[in-house]
């Protein structure tokens, strides 16, 4: 019989990457050796003047590696090491999926109000993802546990539950929690352990005595939300592309 494949605890994807992308503070308890360069790395990040430096995601990349090259194979490693950032940053999407929606984006050719930038757009569409804006609006502390939580059927939109975790979002969509004292005391918790940064997006309206979110996404540049982390769209195109 073959033995059971185990799979690589979550953490690891971090460790592999070099970057703390979703600001888990369960990074730092970790005591082993091979945690120490990163867990120095973040904690570097989190001094005062670089915790609440905004990233812009229009501006020119530059590649975290020393020797960017030109080679295919240099070029191939900073692609894909973007990608795989891009995909861990909104929860761990398949390549598939990201491949679908980039390229459906880069199709687009209507961006609205004068914006005919595609990452935009697609920053638009994977910011519209329900379980996003639970993590956003710090309903949540990690996609897994925003799934978790519109998997079990705790949250509604426009008073319909919704268990799909990559259900869009529309303009002017009520989201809330469930009046179920299990599920609003956990988001609660959740609040309470948030340090609310980044800030919540412009383009919800929070009201965290109901526990309700109303998405205001519209088609101006003013909503794009806050990053505390740089995004190379450019280079995930080139990497979905070559795939």
């Amino acid at each position: 019989m073959k033995p059971n494949k185990r799979n690589k605890p979550f953490y690891k994807q971090f460790l592999r990457l070099r970057k703390n992308i979703q600001d888990r503070p369960k990074l730092f308890k970790f005591k082993k050796q091979k945690w120490q360069n990163i867990q120095r790395y973040s904690k570097n990040q989190l001094k005062f003047y670089r915790r609440f430096q905004v990233k812009d995601q229009f501006q020119s990349s530059i590649s975290k590696f020393a020797s960017r090259g030109n080679s295919f194979q240099k070029k191939f490693r900073n692609n894909l090491y973007d990608r795989k950032l891009f995909s861990l940053f909104y929860g761990g999407l398949k390549r598939k999926y990201l491949k679908k929606h980039i390229l459906k984006s880069i199709q687009t050719k209507q961006y609205g109000n004068g914006i005919n930038d595609f990452r935009y757009q697609t920053l638009q569409f994977f910011e519209s993802r329900l379980d996003t804006v639970l993590v956003r609006s710090k309903f949540c502390l990690s996609f897994k546990s925003s799934a978790q939580l519109i998997l079990h059927g705790h949250v509604l939109v426009n008073s319909i539950p919704i268990t799909t975790k990559s259900y869009i979002l529309k303009p002017n969509d009520l989201i809330e929690i469930i009046l179920n004292p299990k599920s609003r005391q956990l988001v609660k918790k959740n609040l309470d352990r948030s340090n609310f940064w980044p800030l919540p997006p412009k383009h919800l309206a929070i009201n965290y005595r109901t526990l309700q979110i109303l998405f205001l996404y519209t088609e101006d540049s003013n909503f794009i939300p806050v990053f505390n982390h740089y995004l190379n769209l450019n280079s995930i195109v080139a990497n979905i592309k070559r795939s």
